[in-house]
C-alpha cells in the first residue's frame, strides 16, 4: 500500500490527523518526488525540498537558503508523527525546526 493510501486509511480508522507508519526511506522517496515543485507549509508559506547526502533539506521561498537539521532530526520527527499524526508544527518544536516543511511535504502526498 502506498504512502498516501496508508495515511488516509490510518486517518479514517484512528481519527488522528494523519498518523501513518511513515519510514525514513518513504520520506526520502517523497522528497525525491517533490523535488522541483513548490510546496506550501500548513500556514501557506512556499518552499521547495531537495536531498543532500541522503537527508531532506528545505528552501523557503522567502529566504532562498536551504536548511536541514540532519537525519536524526528527521527520524525524531517521524517517530513523533507516527505516534501522534499531529499536523501542528509546534508539537515538534523539541525535535526539529523544520516540522512545518515535513508536514507540508506529507500533506502534498495526499493531494
Amino acid at each position: 500500500m502506498n504512502l498516501t493510501k496508508r495515511l488516509r486509511t490510518r486517518n479514517e480508522r484512528s481519527g488522528a490527523d494523519y498518523a501513518g507508519w511513515v519510514t525514513y526511506e518513504e520520506l526520502l522517496r517523497l522528497a525525491r518526488r517533490c523535488e522541483g515543485q513548490t510546496l506550501t507549509t500548513v500556514t501557506g508559506r512556499p518552499f521547495t525540498v531537495g536531498i543532500y547526502l541522503g537527508t531532506p533539506f528545505f528552501t523557503p521561498a522567502s529566504s532562498g537558503r536551504g536548511q536541514s537539521d540532519g537525519r536524526k532530526a528527521a527520524e525524531r520527527f517521524l517517530e513523533r508523527f507516527n505516534a501522534t499524526g499531529s499536523l501542528h508544527p509546534g508539537d515538534y518544536a523539541d525535535v526539529t525546526r523544520n516540522a512545518s516543511y515535513f508536514i507540508g511535504m506529507l500533506l502534498a502526498a495526499n493531494e
